[in-house]
């Protein structure tokens, strides 16, 4: 299975985007690019992450 990434994007005037990446690197390339006020990645392979809702 490959890995996967999410951007989540949140702007001044509270407009959320996501972005689906199969590369780190790429998801780096275009949070950096991005003009969102809040930017967050996301590794979807992670053990860790505690989701929640159904």
């Amino acid at each position: 299975m490959e890995k996967r990434y999410l951007l989540i994007s949140k702007s001044l005037y509270t407009e959320i985007d996501t972005e689906l990446f199969y590369t780190f690197e790429e998801a780096k390339v275009t949070a950096k690019n991005k003009c969102f006020r809040e930017k967050t990645i996301i590794d979807l392979e992670d053990e860790t992450i505690e989701w929640q809702g159904e």
